[in-house]
């Protein structure tokens, strides 16, 4: 297990680090991997040290207008075999969730806030409590040099904090989180610039596909529980995106009386990614969890092989025991 550090350590121990640094971030990367991968290349950049960020999965389009997209090296290799003297792993805690089987590097440090996280790292700093891996990360920046935080790591910051707090709306939104957005937008962040690149420049293959996906809603464990399925025939039929499917949860999660909203979407035959959302009555981030997956208690995920119907079945049979538990303990308190 890795050796937790304070916000401190860790920014004492960034700026310690000498020789090649790679940078990396989870598979099929969102807003918050993007923004805190890019965030910390830019600002390593700045301090003057050698650093490369290494993906496994390209970018998603919308993200194309972040400082740094560019020297993104899509790796499509399950091994990094440059070698590097530190690994920084942004936005999730386990080396094989970045895609990749191995990354040759000396030492390595997760930055990372999901409850479940048990990183296998030599160094982790890991706060649940925080909104995304993008505000941790501002605070650890601020530690280090207030001023190499310029425009160029402000913007991907300020982005990745958007998207995990879906435009601070989401409860993992706190007064410390829009204080942090006030001193990010005086370094130059338009809101309405970050807006308008990640979600108003929809492609009509989005809506198509929204509209087959949307098809297969259905209910479960008395209508308390919605599901919607995105399956690879969906993307050949719609020539849409798998990350133009960004969003789609938040449709069944939007229906009066569901607490839990699941995303099945098929990565390919027989492989499936688990989305779950929920409205706070159950702790999705355990349910992911058993299943071997993880996040926060009201968003988490998984993926898992097998037929649909078996993993719906075994999904749905936690989901009723969490509801169960979740019930006994409104009824002792």
């Amino acid at each position: 297990m890795s050796k937790r550090l304070s916000r401190e350590e860790t920014a004492e121990l960034i700026k310690g680090m000498k020789g090649r640094i790679a940078v990396t971030t989870h598979k099929n990367p969102d807003g918050d991997a993007v923004g805190s991968s890019l965030g910390w290349f830019n600002f390593l950049k700045k301090l003057g040290k050698e650093v490369k960020v290494v993906y496994k999965d390209p970018i998603p389009y919308f993200f194309d207008f972040l400082p740094g997209v560019e020297k993104v090296e899509v790796v499509g290799e399950p091994e990094v075999k440059e070698e590097f003297d530190w690994l920084i792993i942004t936005d999730v805690s386990d080396p094989k969730r970045t895609g990749f089987e191995s990354i040759n590097a000396k030492k390595s440090l997760v930055i990372d806030h999901h409850i479940t996280a048990e990183p296998f790292t030599d160094y982790a700093i890991v706060e649940p409590e925080i909104s995304s891996t993008c505000e941790l990360s501002y605070h650890i920046m601020k530690l280090i040099e207030p001023e190499a935080i310029d425009y160029s790591v402000a913007l991907p910051i300020y982005t990745g904090i958007v998207t995990d707090t879906g435009s601070f709306g989401y409860s993992n939104t706190s007064p410390e989180t829009h204080f942090v957005a006030a001193e990010l937008m005086r370094k130059g962040v338009d809101p309405y610039f970050v807006i308008k690149n990640l979600f108003e420049r929809n492609r009509i293959n989005r809506f198509k596909l929204l509209e087959l996906v949307l098809k297969t809603l259905s209910f479960a464990l008395n209508n308390r529980v919605a599901h919607i399925t995105l399956y690879q025939k969906f993307l050949k039929e719609t020539g849409a995106y798998p990350e133009e499917a960004e969003g789609f949860i938040s449709y069944p999660r939007s229906i009066a009386g569901v607490e839990v909203a699941v995303f099945f979407k098929e990565i390919e035959e027989g492989s499936w990614k688990v989305s779950l959302r929920s409205k706070g009555k159950v702790d999705v981030a355990q349910v992911a969890k058993k299943f071997g997956g993880g996040g926060h208690k009201m968003a988490a995920g998984y993926e898992v092989k097998g037929e649909l119907k078996e993993i719906q079945e075994a999904l749905f049979k936690e989901l009723a025991l969490s509801f169960e538990e979740a019930e006994f303990k409104e009824l002792s308190s």
